[in-house]
């Protein structure tokens, strides 16, 4: 039987018409990002929502909205169990307590039959075809793209030569380097170089060579053998410039439970390092010399 006269389908027609205008402009929005999606899927069932009581009030007549409400009825008895449903008792008593089976409401059953049917697609999707990427593959992706952006960023700063670098003085640039030593560095060497895991690096010995260039090729290159990474993928060659001189500009700072000296005692001439003043004649200007007793 037919529910609806005329105006009954245009109120249907108007919500449908509405719901398609919404759904034509969504592929605008989903190329921002997720909080403008969030906000236009928000937006648009509230408009739906809107019109729909709107268009009920001012424009369905009495007769129709008695049909209309006739069907919501025929499709809430689809949901929620109908007060005739009698629960079948079963033949247990106990002190006048019985024990009733009721029927499951047909929400829950259709929300389980829901699950197992996206159960069977997020199967199918991700393990079987493999038409969307599960989250290693979500990683190795954001990996490379990060590896990419960090080639742009080295292409955009200013180039390195790597055999005439100097120690840099400038407060601001080694304040800006300290945080990053903060934020990378000081599980292995501590809040103020004096040494955790990794050694001490406010004293006048090194394990790899003191000055700008060992430094720098130390952050650079990594210590694998002691779990020290090459940070060339994490920073530019700029910003290990900065982060080895704030390194040197630690030295003789004498923080609280520093670490005895490791490796040897490093001296260099180069008026540009950090480093400690002159310590001989020979070609290359550094002097090292073995630690006595450590």
């Amino acid at each position: 039987m037919n529910h609806f006269t005329t105006p009954g389908r245009q109120f249907l027609r108007a919500i449908f018409l509405t719901a398609c205008v919404l759904l034509s402009v969504a592929p605008v929005f989903a190329e921002s990002d997720p909080g403008t999606e969030r906000a236009f899927a928000f937006t648009a069932t509230l408009t739906i929502v809107l019109v729909a009581v709107l268009f009920f009030i001012l424009v369905v007549p009495e007769e129709d909205r008695k049909g209309i409400a006739a069907a919501f009825v025929s499709m809430k008895r689809y949901v929620v169990p109908s007060v005739s449903d009698k629960a079948i008792e079963f033949d247990h008593d106990f002190d006048g307590i019985t024990e009733l089976d009721n029927r499951i409401p047909p929400w829950f059953t259709y929300l389980f039959a829901g699950t197992i049917v996206f159960g069977g697609i997020y199967l199918l999707d991700y393990h079987i075809f493999g038409s969307s990427k599960l989250s290693a593959g979500e990683y190795q992706d954001e990996v490379v793209a990060a590896d990419v952006q960090r080639r742009f960023m080295i292409a955009k700063e200013e180039v390195v030569d790597e055999n005439a670098l100097v120690a840099l003085k400038d407060p601001a640039i080694l304040a800006q380097a300290r945080q990053e030593f903060l934020k990378y560095c000081v599980s292995c060497h501590g809040n103020n170089g004096q040494g955790v895991v990794g050694p001490n690096l406010t004293d006048d010995y090194w394990i790899h060579g003191g000055g700008i260039k060992n430094v720098y090729a130390t952050i650079k290159n990594g210590v694998p053998a002691k779990g020290m990474i090459s940070w060339q993928l994490v920073f530019s060659p700029k910003q290990i410039q900065e982060i080895a001189s704030y390194v040197l500009s630690l030295r003789g700072t004498n923080p609280l439970n520093a670490k005895k000296p490791e490796g040897q005692i490093y001296t260099e001439t180069d008026s540009t390092s950090i480093a400690r003043g002159a310590a001989g004649s020979d070609s290359t200007g550094v002097q090292q010399k073995k630690m006595q007793g450590i």
